[in-house]
């Protein structure tokens, strides 16, 4: 289903004449770009017009860095090119073929009810149409734990929305990761709301290997990942089983146990800022898994070191990489925060468009590592700043992450309806090319 809102947009075309219409017409209008403008409240996704292919434009001049920032900007840049020059020097992999994607985030499992509104399918139409036209092989959605439990309310029709999803993708001849989530329940990332200290976790294995059973014969994933960030599963969970390496190969071996892996392959791993990833990633390499699943945030000598001997673990094993979450993180720290709150205020800073040029010096570096190591599949997950972000000014840099969010959408709405991308969307298209 396409939609394009505009004077020449097909809505317009088929309604009759008269100020009645145009009245209708305006007020449908309004009501989708608010539709739009809310979508991404928390992880919301962006709607995509099925239009041309953007046109070339001459980029305009990078906003210039704030004083607040300017120290940090610097240590990013410097450590961006660091991890580089430790690139330039290392051979390729022979004949490696690398698909560069990206997170469609109207699908996002985090969004909760949202994704069951008329418009969100759609809108997740739009996203895929225009992800292929930025030029991307694949696509990623993250579908959270409990969604698709049958005791949870309007669990089939969340399934259902899912099933459909993966049609279009397949349709549409993309590569389709699919990121087996926890919800991020109390937390200001998700709507979901879920209380783990009522679920013990013999009964959390079962429900949760349900869930990757639904996944694979309904939503039809070519590959689908398990657990990919063990610290912030037991952050959100309490699930102390999973916090060593041992424990955490354990639960995945158990989860995978019987799955039907005939058109769907299963993963885990780690993000690069867990100091014993490489345990982590050892641990599940020796298991039934046929992918190591790896996340990039911060950056940092130690985080590269990390990606690399992550790499190594795969090949050694025998076994491919998927960087199914990629994004700069905004701060010097190495490794997460344990408060969420202070998480999503690292993350708001993201919606700020003077930080575009690091983006794009972050992508050429991803896309470099995945073709010097043979990574299967990459992408980025803040697709929202492909199409909108937020000017740094007086009334905007006090603002807290939702608000961020919500004014990056309205940019992002006004952009997806002129055809246009942020110079970050400019430059991930630019990286695949």
């Amino acid at each position: 289903m396409h939609l394009r809102l505009g004077k020449a947009g097909p809505v317009e075309n088929k309604l009759p004449g008269g100020r009645g219409w145009k009245l209708v017409h305006r007020l449908f209008a309004t009501a989708l770009t608010l539709l739009l403008m809310l979508i991404s409240a928390r992880l919301g996704g962006e709607p995509v017009p099925a239009t041309q292919p953007p046109a070339p434009t001459t980029p305009a001049a990078p906003p210039a860095v704030p004083a607040e920032y300017a120290k940090m900007y610097q240590s990013l840049s410097a450590a961006l090119d660091l991890w580089q020059q430790t690139l330039d020097r290392q051979p390729p992999v022979a004949n490696a073929q690398s698909i560069f994607g990206a997170h469609v985030l109207a699908a996002n499992g985090n969004r909760g009810a949202q994704l069951l509104q008329p418009m969100t399918l759609p809108m997740v139409d739009l996203t895929l149409d225009r992800l292929k036209q930025l030029g991307v092989g694949g696509v990623t959605i993250s579908i959270s734990f409990p969604l698709l439990n049958e005791d949870q309310p309007q669990s089939a029709d969340y399934l259902r929305f899912y099933e459909t999803v993966g049609e279009h993708v397949r349709a549409r001849g993309l590569y389709f990761t699919v990121e087996q989530h926890i919800a991020f329940s109390d937390t200001p990332f998700s709507t979901v709301k879920f209380d783990y200290r009522q679920l013990p976790f013999a009964d959390f294995i079962t429900a949760f290997h349900h869930m990757a059973r639904l996944i694979i014969e309904h939503v039809k994933p070519d590959a689908l990942t398990l657990l990919s960030e063990p610290d912030t599963f037991v952050k959100l969970t309490g699930y102390q089983q999973a916090r060593d390496p041992a424990g955490a190969a354990r639960m995945i071996e158990r989860v995978g146990q019987g799955l039907d892996r005939s058109h769907t392959k299963i993963g885990a791993g780690c993000g690069a800022w867990l100091r014993n990833a490489p345990e982590f990633d050892r641990a599940f390499a020796a298991g039934p898994v046929d992918y190591l699943s790896l996340h990039i945030y911060p950056i940092g000598p130690g985080v590269f070191t990390l990606c690399q001997q992550i790499a190594d673990i795969a090949r050694a094993a025998g076994k491919p990489v998927i960087l199914d979450e990629a994004w700069l993180s905004k701060t010097e720290a190495r490794t997460q925060v344990a408060d969420f709150n202070q998480m999503a205020d690292i993350f708001g800073r993201d919606a700020f468009s003077f930080w575009a040029p690091l983006d794009a010096k972050f992508f050429a570096n991803v896309a470099h590592f995945a073709r010097v190591n043979g990574v299967a599949y990459v992408a980025p997950f803040w697709t929202t700043y492909f199409w909108g972000n937020v000017d740094y000014a007086p009334d905007t840099q006090g603002l807290p992450f939702d608000q961020l969010r919500r004014r990056a959408n309205r940019a992002a709405t006004a952009a997806l309806q002129a055809g246009t991308f942020t110079p970050t969307g400019q430059a991930w298209g630019d990286t695949i090319r």
